[in-house]
């Protein structure tokens, strides 16, 4: 049991878990490979898009000037994702990765009990990168809507994919919106104990 633990508690009193985890617990696994695989393939595939709306851009698109932009700002907001997830990821570690680090140290015990700050900014930034990489796809998904317009307004099936990606972009505009609403409150770095039996200690 880390040592920092041990001002928290005492006979009689109810352990206090300390720093937050995760939650649910596979978040960051879950957000790590949002950003690291991915993100890194729709930026590639959007700078791929890129390079044919330049050189066909005119030939086959209705508005090539207005997807080449949301191509271009979805492959910013990609790649945005990957550097502000990395950034992230440096403030997300456990009592395993200070232990192999510092040992029984004072350094260790200093540094266990900064976790949870720690832990409140990995949550801020990669909540970023997650708003970064939903805007990309949202961004993307514009794109595609913009790409499938047809020059010939007859065309039914080709307006039904439009809509169809629409609303895709849609759903992705509102879950944007749900996570920009969210609010981090931090743990109180020194909670006070309750007593297992009602009782002082």
């Amino acid at each position: 049991m880390p040592k920092a633990w041990g001002r928290f508690m005492s006979k009689s009193v109810e352990p206090t878990l300390l720093p937050r985890a995760p939650y649910p617990l596979g978040y960051a696994e879950a957000t790590t490979s949002t950003q690291t695989v991915a993100a890194p393939l729709l930026a590639g595939a959007s700078l791929a898009l890129l390079g044919v709306l330049i050189v066909e851009g005119e030939k086959h698109f209705k508005w090539p000037e207005v997807t080449l932009l949301l191509v271009l700002t979805a492959s910013i907001a990609l790649i945005a994702t990957i550097q502000i997830g990395a950034n992230a990821r440096q403030y997300l570690y456990n009592e395993e990765t200070i232990r192999a680090w510092y040992g029984e140290s004072a350094k260790a015990t200093r540094d266990w009990e900064e976790r949870s700050e720690h832990f409140g900014e990995w949550t801020i930034r990669v909540r970023r990168a997650v708003i970064a990489f939903n805007t990309g796809t949202m961004l993307l998904t514009l794109a595609v809507t913009s790409a499938l317009l047809p020059r010939d307004n007859g065309d039914v099936v080709r307006w039904i994919s439009v809509g169809l990606a629409l609303a895709g972009a849609v759903v992705e505009a509102w879950w944007i919106y749900r996570l920009s609403q969210e609010t981090y409150e931090p743990p109180d770095p020194k909670p006070t104990p309750k007593s297992l039996d009602g009782g002082t200690d």
